[in-house]
């Protein structure tokens, strides 16, 4: 039975298109896997906290078992225990959004997440998928869209390598998007069979 962890980060719970996304993926992964679960993490409209010299140092000290890393140890635990992953993530400002970012940075941790092998950064997080439905307001352009790169990048630190992309653009034009989020179940379907 397998399991997906959902990571929604916009911070609009109504009228968000990466939520929309989302659902859309969701139903399609559901109907493939009529026996598994989906776990969701919310990291748009619930606190992540932004890390401090405080958890950093933690990262760091062995044997350290104070409260400061049991958020970053449950939020490790939840991507060990998954299959799959999706992240829906929505372009603020060029790139994601900071609750995002601060979820990466509570869970790239060395020993945890990776280690060093002779100076190489070697990701504990191996055979499993990844998929990233990005929203951006405008058509994307001839520049490579920022947030993808971003989060395959992280996502390759920790070991995951199969990694799929869908950009759903042109949020702006309503009656597009519209379009573009009726044909979704279909595209993740295809996407799901690979």
């Amino acid at each position: 039975m397998k399991t997906l962890l959902r990571i929604d980060s916009s911070l609009r719970l109504k009228n968000s298109y990466s939520r929309s996304a989302g659902d859309n993926f969701v139903q399609a992964w559901k109907e493939l896997n009529p026996g598994g679960s989906v776990n969701i993490r919310e990291v748009g409209t619930s606190l992540i906290p932004h890390l401090e010299q405080e958890v950093l140092g933690a990262f760091y000290a062995a044997g350290d078992n104070s409260d400061r890393l049991q958020l970053s140890d449950r939020l490790i635990a939840e991507l060990f225990g998954c299959d799959e992953i999706l992240i829906t993530v929505p372009m603020y400002n060029f790139g994601i959004p900071s609750s995002l970012k601060a979820y990466f940075d509570l869970v790239l941790r060395t020993g945890k997440t990776f280690r060093y092998q002779e100076d190489e950064a070697i990701g504990l997080l191996q055979n499993k998928k990844a998929y990233i439905l990005s929203t951006m307001g405008e058509l994307q352009s001839d520049m490579p869209n920022l947030v993808e790169t971003h989060l395959q990048q992280m996502l390759n630190f920790i070991g995951i390598k199969e990694i799929y992309c869908y950009l759903l653009d042109g949020t702006e034009d309503k009656a597009y998007v519209q379009q573009q989020l009726n044909h979704q179940k279909e595209l993740f379907t295809n996407i799901l069979n690979k």
